[in-house]
Parts: structure tokens; C-alpha cells; sequence
């Protein structure tokens, strides 16, 4: 229900700063650079736009801090390596961010990236997993599902390659423009 709220909070929101500022400016791609700079409205989305990164940075780092610890067997008790594992990912988010040409290059990466792993990788991976964690599966040879099972995962990985890599070379020819 939270969810479903925050995506129809979200359209209605855009949609309403798109009508706003339609009349006399053009979108084509990033709507915080299309903005005009001497609206007093502008400056509060830009704001609460601000607001929004840094209230939902946490979120991200510290799933990401604990996965990264977990990796490099870091325990509870240490927690100066906690923290520089936890600034290091902070530096690298800047760095990227930094060389990054627009916010929607870096959000049409992810989210390509994204959804390739989640709707092409992770199925079939997880059926091959499901499949060996059966003792009574896992004795018997291999069989055609199986096959499928291992050619679905190899195509998601290509796929997840392939779009990756598209996506990330008009992120960079839009740099070099």
C-alpha cells in the first residue's frame, strides 16, 4: 500500500512540475537542469530534491557496508573497519557521481543494469539452486530443464552484458559531447 502511494505521489508530482514549467522550457532528459534558475519554485524542488538524497543515502549505504563487510569478514567489534569500509563506499558513490556527464545517464545505467539481473539472471539462477538443494534432484543426471535452466541463465547474462554495455557507452559518448 506504502509503495503504491509513493508511486502515484511520485507521478502526480512530476507530472505537476512538467506542466509547470512546460510553457517555456524544453525536457530533454535531466528536469532539475531544465529548471530556470531564478523561479523561487525551482529552488524548492532542487531543495526537497536534495532532501530526498540525503534522507535516502543511508539506505543504500549501510545494506551495501554490511554486505561489503560480511564479504571481508569483518566483524561486529571492529568497528574502525566498519567505518572506513563505509567511507570508502561513500568516496567511490562521489567519485562516480563526480564523473558521471547526467543523473539520468547514472539512473538509466542502474536501472538497466538492474532489471537485466533481476527479470533475466536471477530466475534461473535461483532454479538451478532450488533444483540442487533437492538430494533426490540432485542424484539424477541432467535432464532438459535443467539445460534450460543453464541456457536461460547464460542468455541473461549476456543480456545483462549487452545492455550494460550499450547503456554505458551512450553515457559515455554523451560525456564526450
Amino acid at each position: 500500500m506504502g509503495l503504491t502511494l509513493v508511486f502515484f505521489a511520485y507521478i502526480i508530482i512530476s507530472s505537476g512540475v512538467r506542466i509547470l514549467f512546460s510553457p517555456s522550457h524544453s525536457f530533454d532528459g535531466d528536469v532539475l537542469q531544465a529548471l530556470p534558475t531564478n523561479s523561487w519554485l525551482a529552488l524548492i524542488v532542487r531543495l526537497l530534491m536534495t532532501f530526498v538524497v540525503a534522507m535516502t543515502a543511508p539506505l543504500i549505504v549501510v545494506p551495501c557496508g554490511e554486505m561489503i563487510e560480511g564479504k571481508l569478514g569483518i566483524g561486529v567489534n571492529e568497528m574502525y573497519k566498519r567505518i572506513a569500509i563505509r567511507v570508502l563506499l561513500c568516496m567511490l558513490c562521489m567519485i562516480v557521481s563526480e564523473h558521471a556527464p547526467g543523473f539520468v545517464h547514472v539512473v538509466s545505467f542502474i536501472g538497466c543494469f538492474c532489471a537485466s539481473i533481476i527479470g533475466f539472471v536471477l530466475p534461473p539462477l535461483f532454479c538451478i539452486q532450488l533444483r540442487d538443494s533437492n538430494p533426490k534432484e540432485r542424484m539424477s543426471k541432467m535432464d532438459f530443464i535443467s539445460y534450460c535452466d543453464i541456457g536461460a541463465l547464460v542468455i541473461g547474462i549476456i543480456t545483462t552484458i549487452l545492455t550494460s554495455t550499450m547503456t554505458f557507452s551512450e553515457m559515455r559518448r554523451s560525456q564526450q559531447q
